[in-house]
């Protein structure tokens, strides 16, 4: 009997075991999120970048004619608004534009986005720069994913505002997978003649598509994403690795779009909207840090922590068996407070703060993508420095249900359940039935809005779910949200009012 107690406490789950049960964690996290998104409605800018492609296919509802609105957007909004023109592609061609049914495949596209984005980043890495094997790779990575998404800063205009969701958190997955074939250009040498240089040019030809676009998202995205495509072609070069220079064609498309976006006209008049530091931007680089200091807590919180708990099993036992050396922890670490205080400085340079809510999204990514790869290399620097020939074990079973309950207490003793733990928050909309309730008011007003009435008057929404309900529409109708509504729906005034 003891014998059997003994062997059942030092049972030690595998890493196969535990790649599986990380991806039935993500599943489980992503499923309430992707239910919810049916419910999700369009808000303000989804008209006013939409009605572009709308109208161009008021004729014919084709692609063609959708894109034709879209370079319209993309040319006005270049001269009169801002330069962000691989943003504003994604933002003109809304699903909404087909129909107010097809709205909610924008939150499902841009949750599945980010999720894949994460897996295929931290895999990349995993496979091409530590070698390691297909199950440690599909274990951390699901877990990362898990992690991000579970803990977006905001789910409400990263996920459900399809329009604040593309320009920060889709465009920050499009360039992790610009990253990714940068990795891939660079690391990848499993191969050898004709097929390998096959590859390489495929990849540096995706590479240059991404580039274009990465380059004219939001200011956040585009110089961070910048950095690491320079870091990773620097280490290349140092490497000595010949297959390097086909990051140049990645490169100079960047350069040219990067230029092109922070150069563009309506920048300036955009900018008169608001009051930031301004030049010289010394002191918005140097204040990046001091910014980056007060949010580290707010990004991380109790619940990352157990996060990161929950994948040192798999990164120790992953480690112990990788030939890569991990060389220079400190110059890593530096490197990675750099490059998450730039997620600060464009904020802090035009609008005098660290950024909107939407704006941190894509800078709370960025550092929990840094937290994870600290963690792995300082632990692979550590594993290196006691010069163990031992590959080590899976920890025992009972450290599992511990974190569970680790997980559980940070829960219980958070006072914003659904707003800090997005997957709860979906859960919570739907089963108290605010979801539904709320998206019924909104098909009411649909149905008014499609009449032939020139002028419409509508009540505030009664049921107000945090992650699908914006700011409401205003009494005064030239408000800019009801102008845009009424622009839409072609009428000549809206008033929401009691």
């Amino acid at each position: 009997m003891k014998d059997r107690i003994k062997k059942i406490f030092g049972w030690r789950p595998g890493a196969g075991w535990y790649a599986a049960g990380a991806v039935v964690l993500l599943v489980l996290l992503l499923y309430p999120l992707l239910r919810l998104a049916a419910y999700s409605v369009p808000w303000y800018d989804d008209y006013n970048y939409g009605r572009f492609a709308k109208a161009a296919m008021s004729e014919a509802p084709t692609l063609e004619n959708a894109l034709k609105g879209t370079w319209e957007c993309i040319r006005t909004s270049w001269y009169a608004w801002q330069g962000t023109y691989g943003s504003i592609f994604f933002m003109v061609l809304t699903p909404g534009i087909w129909g107010e049914e097809y709205y909610h495949y924008g939150p499902i596209f841009l949750i599945l986005l980010l999720t894949l984005a994460i897996c295929v980043l931290v895999g990349t890495l995993l496979r091409e720069v530590l070698r390691t094997d297909l199950v440690h790779t599909a274990g951390l990575s699901a877990v990362s994913a898990a992690m991000t998404v579970l803990l977006i800063y905001t789910a409400q205009e990263g996920f459900y505002w399809y329009n604040g969701g593309v320009h920060y958190v889709g465009m920050h997955a499009f360039g992790m997978l610009l990253v990714v074939t940068a990795v891939k250009i660079v690391c990848s040498s499993r191969e050898e003649g004709w097929k390998s240089l096959g590859n390489v040019s495929l990849w540096a030809v995706l590479g240059s598509v991404l580039a274009l676009f990465v380059a004219g998202s939001n200011f956040v995205t585009a110089l961070q994403v910048l950095l690491v495509l320079l870091t990773v072609g620097g280490i290349g070069i140092l490497l000595r690795r010949r297959r390097t220079f086909f990051m140049i064609p990645m490169l100079l498309v960047y350069a040219g779009g990067f230029y092109m976006n922070v150069t563009a006209p309506g920048n300036d008049k955009r900018a008169q909207s608001y009051i930031g530091w301004g030049k010289p931007p010394f002191q918005a680089v140097l204040y990046s840090f001091v910014e980056g200091g007060k949010h580290a807590w707010e990004f991380t919180g109790w619940m990352t922590l157990v996060f990161l708990l929950l994948m040192l099993p798999l990164i120790l036992h992953m480690v112990k068996r990788t030939k890569f050396s991990f060389p220079y922890p400190g110059v890593v670490s530096l490197w990675s407070a750099c490059l998450y205080a730039t997620g600060f400085t464009p904020s802090l340079y035009s609008l005098g703060h660290g950024g909107l809510s939407r704006t941190l999204n894509a800078v709370k990514l960025t550092w929990e993508l840094l937290l994870i790869l600290n963690v792995v290399y300082w632990c692979g620097w550590l594993c290196r420095l006691r010069k163990s020939a031992d590959e080590g074990r899976m920890w025992h079973w009972w450290f599992y249900p511990l974190i569970l309950g680790a997980a559980l207490l940070v829960f219980v003793t958070e006072p914003n359940q659904a707003g800090s733990f997005s997957s709860y928050g979906a859960y919570y909309y739907i089963h108290t039935g605010e979801a539904y309730n709320f998206y019924q008011e909104y098909l009411e007003r649909v149905e008014l809005l499609k009449s032939d009435k020139k002028v419409i008057e509508l009540t505030p929404y009664h049921w107000r779910p945090w992650f699908l309900c914006m700011p409401d529409l205003s009494d005064d109708p030239k408000n800019e949200s009801n102008r845009a509504l009424a622009a839409w729906y072609q009428k000549d005034e809206i008033i929401c009012r009691e």
